[in-house]
C-alpha cells in the first residue's frame, strides 16, 4: 500500500499539488492506443491470408521502411548482408570466412584428390579453376585502405600446392582477376555473381590453357553460331536479401550486356566434361540473378567456353562420388575458392 506523504507546512509558501486524476477522455485515448497496438500485428497476420502468395505484404512494407532507415540513417545492413562503402553489399558468410580463425572444414579437397587419382588411372587430366570471392577482390569496400595485393586466406597456398602434388592441373585465377579489375569490374556491387566480362576473361584463359596443353581437344573448324547481345538490368540477389519488396528502390539496378550464343548445344558425348555450380550457371539459369527474367539466354561460362573451344562440352553439376568419366579426355571443374578453403 502506498504510504501517505506528510503535508508541507503552508507557512513555507509551498503548495501541495493535488493527486493526479485521469479524465474520461484521457482514459478513452489510452484504450484506443492499446487496442491499436494489439490490432497492428493481427492486421499483418490477417493480410497474409488475403494475398494470393500468402506473403505478409504489410509486414514486408514495414520492414522495407525500416531497412531504408537503417541504410540511409545508420549505414547498416542486416544479419545476412553487410553494407560496405559506396553502396557495396557483402554476404556475411564471406566476411566470417575472412575473420574467423576456426572455420568448419569440408571434404572438397580430399574428394578432388580422389577424383584426380581415378582420372589418372584412365589417363584423363583434371583441370581445377579456382575463382576468388568478392571480398577478396574488393577489400577496400569493406575496410578503407590502399591494397597493393589480394587479401588471401593463409590456407590457400597450401591447399593449392597439395592439389598440384596430387597431379591436379590448377589454374588459380585470383591474381589474374586482381589485375583484370583495374580494367573492368570483376563482380557486381549488389549481386554475389561475377560480371560477364570477368566470366569471359576466365573462359579465354581456360581455352588458351587447353589449346597449349591438349591441342587435340580444340577443334580447328570454326563453328556456325548465332550471337545476340542482350541488355539486362537487375537489382542483385544481395539487395533482395535486404529488401525483397522494393529492391530496385533501395539501391537501384545494375546493368549487364550478355552475349547469347546458339549453335553449340551441350552434349554428353563430348570428350570434355565441365563441372560447376552457380558461377557456371548464372547467365544460363533464368532463376539466378541476371539470368534473363524467365528466359534462359545461353550466355553462361559453359556456352562461352564451348564457343572458344569450337566444340560442345558435357555440362554437369559439381562432381559426385562414383561418377563415370568413360571416354572422357579432360575434366574441368569451375570451383569457388571459398569451397576449397571454407
Amino acid at each position: 500500500m502506498k504510504p501517505t506523504l506528510p503535508r508541507i507546512d503552508p507557512a513555507k509558501r509551498t503548495l501541495v499539488p493535488p493527486e493526479p486524476e485521469l479524465s474520461p477522455k484521457a482514459a478513452r485515448n489510452i484504450i484506443r492506443v492499446f487496442v491499436l497496438l494489439l490490432a497492428i500485428p493481427l492486421l499483418f497476420e490477417a493480410s497474409s491470408w488475403f494475398t494470393t502468395s500468402k506473403t505478409n505484404l504489410a509486414a514486408a512494407t514495414v520492414r522495407s521502411g525500416l531497412q531504408w532507415l537503417l541504410m540511409h540513417g545508420l549505414n547498416e545492413g542486416n544479419r545476412m548482408v553487410f553494407l560496405g562503402r559506396e553502396g557495396w553489399l557483402f554476404d556475411q558468410h564471406e566476411l566470417d570466412r575472412l575473420v574467423h580463425a576456426r572455420r568448419p572444414g569440408n571434404g572438397v579437397q580430399p574428394d578432388l584428390i580422389k577424383l584426380a587419382a581415378q582420372l589418372k588411372a584412365q589417363d584423363t587430366p583434371l583441370l581445377v579453376i579456382t575463382i576468388p570471392d568478392r571480398a577478396t577482390m574488393y577489400p577496400e569496400q569493406i575496410r578503407p585502405g590502399r591494397y597493393l595485393d589480394v587479401v588471401r586466406m593463409k590456407d590457400e597456398a597450401g591447399k593449392l600446392a597439395e592439389l598440384k602434388a596430387a597431379g591436379v592441373d590448377v589454374m588459380d585465377m585470383t591474381e589474374a582477376l586482381w589485375e583484370f579489375r583495374d580494367r573492368q569490374p570483376v563482380f557486381f556491387s549488389h549481386d554475389s555473381h561475377w560480371t560477364p566480362e570477368a566470366m569471359k576473361a576466365v573462359a579465354v584463359a581456360v581455352n588458351k590453357h587447353v589449346h597449349e596443353t591438349l591441342p587435340r581437344l580444340s577443334s580447328p573448324d570454326t563453328p556456325v553460331i548465332t550471337a545476340k547481345i542482350l541488355e539486362h538490368r537487375d537489382a542483385g540477389d544481395l539487395a533482395r536479401r535486404l529488401d525483397p519488396l522494393h529492391t530496385a528502390k533501395l539501391l537501384g539496378e545494375e546493368e549487364a550486356d550478355l552475349v547469347a550464343i546458339q549453335g553449340i548445344p551441350p552434349s554428353d558425348k563430348s570428350p570434355i566434361v565441365l563441372h560447376g555450380g552457380e558461377l557456371m550457371r548464372v547467365y544460363d539459369d533464368a532463376q539466378l540473378s541476371f539470368g534473363g527474367g524467365g528466359q534462359a539466354p545461353d550466355a553462361g561460362f559453359a556456352t562461352q567456353l564451348a564457343t572458344l573451344l569450337g566444340r560442345p562440352v558435357d555440362i554437369r553439376d559439381m562432381p559426385r562420388p562414383g561418377e563415370s568419366y568413360e571416354d572422357k579426355k579432360l575434366v574441368i571443374i569451375l570451383l569457388p575458392m571459398a569451397d576449397l578453403v571454407p
